[in-house]
């Protein structure tokens, strides 16, 4: 056990070409004082009973999070069927500069266009913003909607404008920086992506290919939708997956602080009890013609009252 007290589960078999790469990178003084790693599968383990282990032992709170190695399955689908979660749970993709979620799992425009609904855009982005503020530590997230082809379809009946468009709309209303539709081909290669914080593509393979040339660093694949820190990546990329999954810990800690045993609303402060019944009273909106037909009234009246004392004064004289 080292200082940190952090425990992480490194899930999967990892091909026997790598295990040379896997095991200096291991031994790094500095992973070590980062924190203890687990290791699920390693003797030949299948990977979903490798992976169910680590999901009981992170609730069981031996472990922090868990860092998965490439699987036969994409992990998120893995961790949707063992946490009974599936559909729920997603992939964000993240190079280093920005992250990039999916709304769908289709592999091209067509099947996407088919698929796509206002509703299912609404609560991937949702879903995005929640974890770039909880898990990422991002405070105001800006996301980039991009178009379901190639550039944005501007004629009516389109799916830009009559599913996407109205799923931004929406999300604006309740909070979220959403943008666009955008146009999907010419978005990373003009650096437009520079002014966001993630992209919500349509389907997965959508730009994966112009996404991935951004750097020359491995991408990892961050899973959202649970309550467990996880990440995936390739053997390169696992010290990356590390400290993301520390960070994600460590984020929705500080995230969460502020929203645990909140106070009991109070009624009033510093009030006796007969106070109550005055706060109790529903006050009479002010109504300005109302306010305007009363002081009428009053003046009127005022001025037949002096009219008439006038009057009497000038009797009396006489």
């Amino acid at each position: 056990m080292n200082s940190t007290d952090i425990q992480i589960a490194l899930v999967g078999n990892a091909p026997k070409e790598q295990h040379s790469l896997l095991n200096s990178m291991l031994d790094e003084e500095g992973l070590t004082d980062l924190c203890d790693i687990v290791l699920y599968g390693a003797d030949g383990q299948p990977e979903y009973e490798a992976l169910q282990d680590a999901l009981d032992d992170y609730t069981d709170g031996q472990i922090q999070g868990i860092v998965c190695l490439p699987m036969a399955k994409p992990a998120e689908e893995l961790v949707g069927r063992a946490l009974e979660k599936s559909g729920e749970t997603f992939a964000v993709l993240d190079n280093g500069i920005i992250r990039v979620g999916s709304v769908l799992t289709a592999n091209n425009t067509e099947t996407a266009s088919k698929q796509l609904t206002s509703e299912a855009i609404q609560k991937r982005g949702k879903q995005l913003w929640r974890m770039l503020k909880r898990d990422l530590n991002v405070q105001n997230p800006r996301i980039a909607v991009l178009s379901v082809g190639d550039n944005v379809d501007v004629t009516d009946g389109s799916t830009d404008i009559t599913v996407i468009a109205p799923a931004i709309t929406e999300m604006v209303k309740e909070g979220i920086h959403a943008f666009g539709p955008v146009n999907a081909a010419t978005f990373f290669a003009s650096e437009k992506y520079k002014a966001y914080d993630a992209v919500l593509q349509m389907y997965g393979t959508q730009c994966t290919e112009a996404y991935r040339a951004l750097t020359t660093e491995s991408v990892i694949t961050l899973i959202g939708g649970t309550e467990t820190p996880i990440a995936s990546a390739e053997a390169e990329g696992i010290y990356r997956a590390l400290w993301a999954v520390i960070d994600m810990k460590r984020n929705r800690k500080e995230y969460d602080l502020p929203f645990a045993n909140p106070l009991e609303k109070l009624y009033h402060e510093r009030k006796e009890d007969g106070e109550k019944a005055r706060f109790a009273v529903k006050k009479k909106g002010f109504n300005p013609a109302e306010h305007r037909r009363e002081n009428v009234k009053f003046v009127t009246k005022n001025t037949l009252q002096q009219e008439q004392e006038a009057k009497n004064t000038d009797t009396t004289t006489k």
